[in-house]
């Protein structure tokens, strides 16, 4: 029977969700590169034969590639940005309560 993996640390531990984030936006980003080289491709194709309509058609689908690529990073950006003002939020906020702060 198999063990079961547990983490010593919290699943969505600062470290955890950093190292994630950073696979996640060096990954985006080499694929915008390939969506750019296919692009480029199909580009060349499209100079050589200005009426190849399939050519056209996958052009634009790796240009939306490369910018769904791109907004990818940005999500990642928003969101660790959106973590870090809610840690200095919870940093500040960090005074003990009172047996009165519970009971309102």
């Amino acid at each position: 029977m198999p063990k079961i993996y547990t983490p010593k640390q919290s699943y969505f531990s600062e470290l955890r969700v950093q190292k994630i984030a950073k696979d996640v936006v060096r990954d985006s980003t080499q694929d915008r590169k390939l969506a750019l080289e296919a692009f480029e491709y199909f580009k060349n194709m499209v100079v050589d034969n200005p009426l190849d309509d399939k050519a056209k058609a996958e052009m634009s689908k790796a240009l939306d590639l490369a910018q769904g690529a791109n907004d990818k990073v940005v999500k990642i950006l928003d969101l660790m940005l959106k973590m870090t003002q809610a840690e200095m939020k919870t940093t500040k906020t960090t005074d003990p309560m009172s047996f009165e702060d519970l009971s309102k």
